[in-house]
């Protein structure tokens, strides 16, 4: 299924009627439970009373990105894993990796790229990924019919939105270099995240570079067609590295692996239940933030769901499958991107003795 087709499937799919304001706490669980199974209230040795609350990162502001983490809590699938999470929203994944190296936070929802740049540089402190989420990379160049960029050639002589400290702002030169394209002949403009959106829709740039699922709602939102979006992405260049991820400290995987496994669950079963039931997951993070809009929020998780969760990778051996050669593949453009010089071996920011059973990631 093409960008196009799905991105006009979530919005057809944002614009029914749905039962935010209805839902009730019963309706969530059953939801939960009907998604993942009698399993979720049959974990053995963990009892109510037991549960801790961890403090827990997110990769960005508080949305429909992020938003099975607020499933977990709100429908008691972490509570009967013996925990909850205490979710606190950030300004981006290099803000989530940094606090949970620090240890101000357990665990965190962070780009992986962003966790490798750390663990080249940190490999002491840097956390560990336990499970991956986004299997695709979602960085891309998003710009508009009236100047679209369909191509890195296209990028030549384009002003392109960066954001200063990203990942996908160090892959793209990388990417560049490789098809032989000068990175120079790219008007580069730093821009702040907040204001990105508006300066394209202005006109004030061409193109910026970001997750597509952070801008394109939004976009949609303020008046854009979908049909006037072109995305470019840096996945169908050979950059095959996956993204968003579990993670978690040093201390959490050498001193509590049993926290760990019951964590990598919560985490498969909340967004497998986001998958069966997206709505239920939406009024979730309504809950926590009642300024966001309920149905740009749906679109955007369900555009999540079926373009960088469910990919045929995923679909075929679950939530979280890690392939060596694909790894190292990517790992040879993060090092030529973030300009490292020496690039971290799997084992250093990935370990994967804490993988829920294969039958608790197979999302569908």
């Amino acid at each position: 299924m093409d960008d196009r087709h799905i991105a006009q499937r979530a919005v057809r799919n944002a614009k029914r009627e749905t039962p935010f304001d209805r839902l009730t706490r019963r309706d969530l669980l059953r939801a939960g439970v009907g998604a993942i199974g009698a399993a979720t209230l049959s974990v053995p040795s963990i009892a109510r009373a037991e549960a801790r609350e961890i403090p827990f990162s997110l990769d960005f502001r508080i949305y429909g990105g992020n938003s099975p983490f607020f499933f977990g809590e709100e429908s008691g699938i972490n509570k009967d894993l013996g925990f909850s999470m205490k979710l606190d929203g950030a300004p981006g994944s290099g803000e989530a990796v940094g606090r949970v190296a620090s240890g101000s936070h357990a665990f965190a929802f962070a780009d992986a790229t962003t966790l490798v740049e750390f663990t080249a540089r940190n490999p002491n402190e840097a956390p560990k990924m336990i499970l991956g989420i986004f299997d695709r990379f979602p960085a891309c160049v998003l710009s508009f019919g009236k100047r679209p960029i369909d191509t890195l050639k296209d990028l030549e002589g384009a002003r392109i939105g960066i954001g200063a400290a990203s990942a996908a702002t160090k892959v793209l030169p990388a990417l560049l270099e490789r098809s032989s394209i000068d990175p120079k002949k790219v008007n580069w403009t730093t821009v702040d995240v907040k204001l990105r959106d508006s300066l394209l829709l202005r006109g004030a740039i061409d193109g910026v570079i970001g997750f597509d699922y952070t801008s394109i709602f939004n976009l949609i939102d303020a008046g854009a067609k979908m049909e006037d979006l072109h995305f470019l992405y840096f996945s169908d260049y050979g950059f095959s590295f996956p993204s968003n991820a579990l993670i978690a400290s040093r201390a959490m995987v050498e001193k509590e692996p049993e926290l760990c496994k019951r964590v990598a669950l919560a985490t498969a079963r909340a967004w497998k239940a986001s998958v069966k039931n997206p709505a239920a997951t939406i009024a979730a993070v309504v809950k926590r933030e009642p300024l966001l809009q309920t149905k740009v929020e749906v679109a955007r998780l369900e555009w999540v769901l079926n373009k960088h969760v469910l990919t045929e990778n995923v679909r075929a051996h679950g939530m979280g499958h890690i392939e060596p050669a694909r790894m190292a593949s990517g790992m040879s453009i993060i090092k030529e991107g973030f300009g490292l010089a020496v690039a971290p071996e799997l084992g250093q920011y990935y370990d994967g003795r804490f993988l829920p059973d294969a039958s608790e990631l197979k999302l569908v």
